[in-house]
């Protein structure tokens, strides 16, 4: 009781006294009344845990004041104290819910026992108050931090990281509404010298200071994008050529003029800027690509308008005209989900599927050879993945199917990434224990390598699997096995081609599977073109095979 406040209210001094005395050593702080009125004046000054009163008293009996209290506080703990055992005091006591009716002359002992229980659940109840506070408080401070990574997570989705400009993303949603009409592409001359010879992070720096000396042209009819390498995109809204002209010149003139002061080196850069109208059913980046491979000759500063009846132009179009047909697949989503089942080599039932990209232009359907290496070079090779996901996650929604994706270094670097699985996962209805991504074995090394493999993690702690490609050439390392955990390794055609001629690749094969079934990863072979060749990886442990003989990919295989 000694953390409990009590109102004793009792209009006999004697007893006051003698009861108050013992009071004060058993509670917390202890509020005296010698009447109904002055007990609550103290209730409502002093909110006490417990009210102990008389019923008989001057001027308010204890009675009439519990009834006022009522008013206030329906579950107030409050004990009577009483000479009198009448039957009309006991019926309004148990309708005012008082919680205890003792007959005096009191027994301390009795009266402690009473407080004590009817004090326990007041205790239990300030406890949970106080739990429910810092809970409370708690989920204030993770609704925050939800928020600020929510924020944080839209801030990347649409800005460049670098510096902190509006990314492709963005450029191509502004594209979509035509406000411009002119793109103007600038390419920083000879970025690639300063890259080699001084590292990715100083080269970051130039590419930050050259966006802040941008910004210093840009008025509220232009706009400023940062994509992909050394590349910014300036949007103009502009119809005179001329002034377009004059604009270019000045950017061109200032950065001739002034210096980049980077970690204390002096850096002199300049740009070469392609024009382009921007106009519907044409996508300006691509035409303004070919107004800078085109002039190339002119030198390492210098603009140039798009001429499509220039034979520059003619010439490059020939060189990187899938450039301009992926951009279209990609825009227009013609990025199609093929499937090519994976077979159970002990079975012969086919587990799962493996998706694969297609394009389709025009009517007809293109392998990746084609439109994959313009997809990377204009930047955009993480949205055929993104469209493949969503087709993918789409075609298998709810058929409790495994599948496997094939993913980029890009998409392993872009901070969005995992967020974006997360969302289709659930738009879809896809259990993630059905979803394999697939990495080329070279994306596990290199520079990025830290990077890379702690985002395989996190994709794994999700619950994807993840399967490693054309495993076993030039970078094979089973320590990286054992560090990310892989659930599959794809073995390279190389090694099962000539399976069936070559002991060394027979080998080689036997040797690999048995390190993986010792590691708990399930293999599969890949280019299985015959049954001479599986009847081989059978006999050389590979668990699964996938190629021709097993099935062709197809649009649909679910019937």
């Amino acid at each position: 009781m000694k953390n409990n406040t009590v109102l004793y209210v009792e209009d006999n001094l004697d007893i006051s006294e003698e009861i108050s005395f013992f009071l004060k050593t058993q509670v917390k702080e202890l509020f005296v009344a010698y009447d109904g009125l002055e007990g609550l004046k103290q209730y409502k000054k002093n909110k006490p845990d417990l009210i102990i009163s008389d019923i008989q008293m001057p001027n308010m009996n204890g009675i009439d004041m519990i009834k006022e209290i009522r008013k206030e506080d329906p579950y107030l703990p409050i004990i009577i104290t009483t000479a009198f055992n009448e039957s009309e005091y006991l019926l309004d006591t148990i309708n005012l819910q008082v919680s205890s009716y003792i007959i005096k002359p009191l027994s301390l002992k009795q009266l402690v026992i009473n407080m004590q229980k009817i004090l326990e659940p007041v205790k239990l109840k300030k406890q949970l108050e106080i739990k429910n506070q810092e809970l409370e408080e708690i989920n204030k401070k993770l609704d925050r931090i939800v928020d600020e990574k929510t924020e944080e997570l839209r801030y990347l989705y649409s800005h460049e990281s670098i510096t902190g400009l509006y990314n492709y993303i963005t450029l191509d949603e502004v594209l979509n509404k035509y406000e411009y009409n002119y793109l103007l592409l600038l390419e920083i001359t000879n970025f690639s010298l300063y890259n080699k010879e001084y590292g990715k992070n100083f080269s970051n720096e130039i590419l930050k200071s050259a966006s802040i000396k941008l910004k210093e042209h840009i008025d509220n009819t232009q706009q400023l994008f940062k994509i992909e390498s050394d590349k910014f995109v300036i949007l103009i809204n502009e119809n005179n050529p001329k002034n377009i002209e004059i604009f270019c010149d000045k950017i061109i003139n200032d950065f001739d003029d002034k210096f980049l002061y980077i970690k204390g080196k002096q850096i002199s850069i300049n740009f070469a800027i392609g024009i382009e109208k921007i106009t519907e059913n044409k996508y300006p980046i691509i035409n303004a690509e070919y107004a800078i491979s085109s002039s190339k000759d002119f030198g390492g500063r210098f603009f140039n308008f798009y001429n499509e009846k220039d034979e520059n132009y003619q010439k490059n179009k020939y060189q990187i005209g899938w450039l301009t047909k992926t951009k279209e697949m990609i825009h227009n989503k013609q990025i199609e989900a093929y499937y090519q089942p994976i077979m159970d080599i002990k079975t012969g039932k086919i587990i799962k599927y493996e998706v694969l990209a297609r394009g389709k232009y025009q009517g007809d359907i293109y392998l990746p050879y084609y439109f994959i290496g313009a997809a990377e070079k204009l930047g955009i090779i993480d949205s055929i993945t993104r469209i493949i996901i969503d087709k993918s996650f789409r075609y298998f929604s709810l058929k409790n199917i495994e599948f496997s994706i094939n993913i980029t270094q890009r998409d392993l670097l872009d901070d969005t990434f995992t967020k974006y699985i997360k969302e289709k996962l659930n738009e879809h209805n896809i259990k993630a224990q059905y979803v394999t991504l697939e990495v080329l074995e070279n994306v596990t090394v290199g520079k990025y390598q830290k990077i890379i493999i702690n985002n395989l993690k996190i994709i794994k702690e999700l619950g994807l699997k993840i399967a490693i490609d054309d495993f076993g050439v030039e970078y094979s390392n089973f320590s990286r096995l054992l560090d990310i955990k892989f659930d599959y390794i794809k073995f390279d055609s190389i090694f099962i081609k000539d399976i069936c001629n070559n002991k060394n690749n027979r080998t080689i094969i036997a040797a690999m599977s048995d390190m993986a079934k010792s590691l708990g990863i399930k293999t599969i072979a890949e280019y299985v073109e015959n049954e001479d060749i599986l009847n081989v990886l059978k006999n050389q442990g590979v668990d699964m095979a996938q190629g021709y003989y097993i099935g062709k990919p197809k649009e649909n295989i679910i019937s």
